[in-house]
């Protein structure tokens, strides 16, 4: 049986994939100077560990309740 995929055909996918991949990763915004990034816009701080622990209530609520 012949292999469906040829050694030229995965070559210039990986190239493409690598090519495309590398070109999305330099394309960074520069902010002016004048741009104040110290303060947060949204602190998110106050319900991250209450959100954490309902969503591990929840899931271990999920998963005992199907008893086979």
């Amino acid at each position: 049986m012949k292999n469906k995929y040829s050694i030229k055909y995965l070559c210039f996918l990986v190239l493409l994939v690598s090519t495309l991949s590398i070109t999305t990763a330099n394309a960074q915004i520069v902010f002016p100077d004048d741009v104040d990034d110290e303060t947060p816009a949204a602190p998110i701080d106050g319900f991250v560990g209450l959100g954490i622990a309902a969503g591990i209530y929840f899931g271990i609520r999920k998963r005992t309740s199907h008893k086979e």
